[in-house]
């Protein structure tokens, strides 16, 4: 009886540590997509990022007598669909669901999803019995886009790396039924077909406690399930605004004709006093090819331009982005012209302390060569001042 209610308090304590760190991990979740949202999406950047996928493949299922079986006798089948948006290049979030169906092994007939109507249900040589049950698991993932972190931003990758970690809630359709927690963990590898589809590779592994598969309940607290899936995932946009009319360097004043009047003309000697300070001239950024990751140098110069920024308070500047025409479709630069700004604008507020508000931000995608004929210097933001 003693060491009955000592393993009792044992399982206890280790699902309260789970549970604590379910909760843990779900904090740091939620603080991420916090820090993802600091960027202020438009409505090209929100329709833009969504997608959704479709992908179907094995499952294994782990449990306490998994050992005792066949590898072939484990293996199932499922399927899963989900609905995603990428936050910013680094950070993504879906939500999916999965049906499947599980294979494993039990001591108990007629209680644990035993297969009585299989002539070879019954395993004698280790007392058990095969069971086989269907079960459904909605889940809700985070993303990191590893190869973004690690190689820069660049839409033309043609595999990406992308590991995540999230919650889900699994629930058993045949009885008895059983409705348990998961924590879930695993690698999205998506490779590129076009613009608009990927195909992807998904590995999970979902732990759930072990009650789950029945009343069967053995030695292990948790049991698991791997699942690989081969699918499609498409990325779709909504409505598009119209492109803003590109900002040059040099544009002339314009001066309007005072108008005519047959009344004499007043003669009227104005004193001008002249007051020298310092002010802003436009401010060039240049990228690499397919990338909005700002330089050490760049950072520099809008150090520089922060400082100024901050004697003269009342200042507000126009951070306009750009690409190179002649690289990438329209589509890819004018998403890559507007990270660019996004970017630039982020470095000054993030770094520097400038207000959000003085900052606007433009993009208009792909230009000509418009500098000595070289096309790196329109992969570029240019910073203007607005009002001084």
């Amino acid at each position: 009886m003693n060491k009955i209610i000592i393993q009792k308090k044992a399982e206890n304590s280790l699902w309260f540590r789970f549970r604590l760190f379910v909760c843990v991990l779900f904090i740091s979740c939620v603080s991420g997509v916090l820090s993802a949202q600091q960027v202020k999406n438009d409505s090209d950047d929100f329709w833009g990022q969504w997608f959704i996928g479709f992908g179907a493949g094995p499952r294994i299922y782990f449990a306490d007598h998994a050992r005792q079986l066949q590898l072939m006798d484990r293996i199932s089948g499922g399927a899963d669909i989900y609905l995603g948006k990428w936050l910013n290049p680094v950070v993504g979030a879906r939500v999916g669901g999965s049906f499947q169906t599980l294979r494993g092994a039990t001591q108990r007939a007629g209680g644990s999803h035993a297969i009585e109507t299989d002539k070879g249900y019954y395993i004698p040589e280790h007392w058990l019995y095969k069971q086989k049950f269907d079960a459904w698991h909605l889940y809700g993932d985070m993303l990191f886009n590893a190869s973004n972190l690690f190689q820069g931003t660049n839409e033309d990758r043609f595999w990406t790396f992308s590991p995540f970690v999230g919650l889900g809630y699994m629930n058993t359709w045949d009885l008895p039924q059983a409705q348990e927690i998961s924590l879930n963990i695993g690698v999205l590898n998506s490779l590129r077909l076009s613009s608009s589809v990927d195909l992807n590779f998904d590995i999970r592994g979902a732990m759930v406690r072990e009650r789950f598969h029945g009343i069967d309940v053995g030695n292990r607290p948790f049991d698991g399930i791997l699942s690989v899936n081969l699918g499609i995932a498409f990325r779709f946009s909504g409505a598009t605004s119209s492109k803003p009319k590109p900002v040059y360097l040099h544009q002339e004043p314009y001066y309007p004709e005072p108008p005519y009047s047959d009344e004499p003309v007043i003669e009227t000697v104005i004193e001008t006093i002249t007051e020298w300070k310092d002010v802003a001239s436009d401010v060039l950024v240049l990228f690499q090819i397919g990338q909005s990751t700002l330089s050490r140098d760049a950072r520099v110069q809008l150090g520089f331009l922060a400082r100024l920024m901050h004697e003269y308070p009342e200042s507000q500047y126009i951070v306009t982005g750009y690409a190179d025409e002649g690289t990438g479709n329209p589509d890819l630069n004018d998403r890559l012209s507007r990270a660019r700004a996004e970017r630039v604008k982020d470095c000054l507020v993030g770094e520097f302390g400038i207000s959000p508000m003085r900052l606007k931000t433009v993009a208009v995608g792909g230009i000509e060569n418009r500098y000595y004929d070289d096309p790196s210097l329109s992969r570029s933001v240019i910073i203007r001042p607005d009002r001084y």
